[in-house]
């Protein structure tokens, strides 16, 4: 069966099943869309994914949106390398640290990176003075979560991928540069 991703560039959700593809060694075909263009709106791709989105992936006759669920379903499907640990709690575990990433932390983030990425004169201060210490707070569970290991699960996961790309604290900043270091990481844009 043919694999094929549908991704964008740049697209951090995108980058993270190319990592899986590529820590698994699987071989695919790349559709990227021009997200500015609209390509994902249009009608062909809405029967892929009916939120429009990037990434979308095609498995023989089996296709997928969202890249976390993506990701589980490549590991499951192509368990050789195990990205995921045996131990049923590690990997629920590492599931709450992404359920926390997206769903608490995300919603924040967004706006907060949109305004950083502006010229200084043309950020909102209000939007970056309201999310700062929301941010901070959250980032400080994930530094926890963390903790002194060199991956979240302890060895290098999906959790480590799904996470992938965003703080700055000093534990998660190593965990970056080593995760940064990764032969797979090399080309994700």
């Amino acid at each position: 069966m043919a694999i094929t991703l549908y991704d964008a560039v740049p697209s951090a959700n995108s980058d993270r099943v190319k990592l899986v593809l590529k820590e698994k060694h699987l071989t695919y075909r790349r559709v990227t869309l021009n997200l500015r263009r609209l390509e994902q709106k249009k009608p062909e791709f809405l029967r892929l994914n009916p939120y429009g989105k990037v990434p979308v992936l095609v498995d023989g006759e089996r296709v997928l949106f969202e890249s976390c669920i993506i990701n589980e379903y490549l590991d499951e499907r192509y368990p050789d390398p195990p990205l995921m640990p045996s131990d049923p709690y590690l990997r629920a575990r590492g599931r709450i640290i992404v359920d926390y990433m997206l769903n608490f932390l995300q919603p924040d983030w967004t706006p907060f990176r949109k305004e950083m990425l502006k010229q200084p004169a043309e950020r909102n201060p209000k939007v970056i003075d309201t999310k700062q210490p929301i941010l901070l707070e959250r980032f400080r569970y994930v530094e926890a979560a963390l903790d002194d290991r060199p991956f979240f699960l302890g060895t290098f996961s999906l959790t480590d991928i799904d996470v992938w790309p965003h703080p700055d604290f000093p534990r998660l900043n190593a965990w970056l540069e080593r995760m940064k270091s990764r032969l797979s990481l090399e080309g994700t844009t």
